[in-house]
């Protein structure tokens, strides 16, 4: 992931350097002028898309396939909405934003009804990532701290909250959706919201409720994993004064204290990746189009809104790139699914 933020500012150095020379022209990427930025572009948001389906793919090939003995099964389950939202997020990205890039300036926009559902289906996977990302900290946080509550992902009330959740989301996009008009702009390649569809104070009114909720959530999230850290400090700290009161231990007490400490850091990584990421997008959704424009001024505004689509996409792969590289075990399954699928191929032939 390291490698492919990278590239996507590798990219943007060229994209600034190939616009000093037509600020004229920069509002619109389909002119004739900024061909290479527009190709740039495309080249960008298919590397994104592809390495965000070929990591969700993996994670979900684990998951079915996989011997998940690491994993509870409330974990997969909400880890499996996660992907379910991924790759509903594809449908705007590939329809919507590469689709339209491909388009002359003549024929470039769809329908407004078509531009309206797939705007929708941008909303409602973004804010069903954010709900079940958050749900996925609480089921940690009650796993991992609270075990004697954990029954309750066992039962059949954790399947009906799910449901809720996937519902309350449905309310929320169609709410949106009823207040304001969510277009995305070719030329510049950026989302914008028109909430003047019933009255300019109620659609004010919605998009401040929206701003605080989406800005809460991810803080709500890390601050969640705030008593996780504490409680495994505490094990782990009570082990040790076991040893030195008794002053023998077992090797095998010993070995799962060490491990519990490599785990416990692995999780606050997680945990501030995860959600860091999530509030990231957030913050540059909001603030940074508006900061690159006093900044750098006009000419910016593409390289910048090119940046956060891509961020945007490479934020739907966060958990499992997290997950390969800070969890030995899952990397292990990975490889040992991957053997097992391919000779299972080869043996078809």
């Amino acid at each position: 992931m390291v490698c492919s933020y990278s590239i996507t500012a590798l990219f943007m150095v060229l994209l600034l350097n190939c616009n000093v020379g037509n600020t004229t022209d920069i509002l619109d990427i389909r002119d004739e002028y900024n061909t290479v930025i527009k190709y740039a572009a495309i080249i960008l948001f298919s590397l994104a898309l592809l390495y965000n389906t070929v990591s969700n793919v993996l994670m979900a090939i684990l998951f079915c396939c996989g011997r998940n003995s690491f994993y509870s099964h409330s974990f997969v389950l909400i880890s499996s909405q996660l992907i379910i939202c991924n790759f509903l997020n594809f449908i705007p990205q590939v329809i919507i934003v590469l689709f339209e890039m491909l388009k002359t300036e003549i024929d470039a926009y769809m329908s407004t009804w078509a531009h309206s559902i797939f705007a929708t289906i941008d909303t409602f996977s973004f804010l069903a990532t954010l709900h079940f990302t958050f749900f996925l900290a609480v089921n940690r946080l009650v796993v991992l701290s609270l075990p004697k509550f954990s029954v309750f992902f066992e039962s059949a009330k954790f399947y009906f909250l799910i449901a809720c959740v996937w519902l309350s989301v449905l309310v929320i996009s169609l709410t949106e959706f009823h207040y304001c008009f969510k277009t995305f702009n070719v030329s510049n390649l950026q989302w914008s919201f028109n909430c003047t569809k019933t009255t300019v104070k109620s659609g004010a009114i919605f998009l401040k409720i929206r701003y605080i909720w989406t800005l809460a959530l991810p803080i709500a999230m890390f601050s969640l994993y705030i008593p996780i850290f504490w409680n495994m400090r505490r094990k782990r700290n009570s082990v040790l004064d076991l040893r030195r009161t008794s002053g023998n231990i077992a090797g095998t007490k010993l070995k799962s204290t060490t491990n519990n400490g490599k785990y416990e850091r692995s999780m606050l990584i997680q945990a501030a990746v995860v959600c860091g990421a999530m509030e990231i997008e957030i913050i540059c959704f909001y603030f940074l189009p508006q900061f690159a424009a006093k900044l750098a001024g006009k000419e910016a505004g593409i390289p910048i809104n090119i940046f956060i689509n891509c961020y945007v996409i490479f934020n739907g792969a966060v958990l499992p790139t997290v997950n390969l590289i800070f969890f030995k075990r899952f990397r292990n399954e990975v490889k040992r699914t991957i053997i097992e699928l391919s000779s299972r191929i080869n043996n078809m032939k």
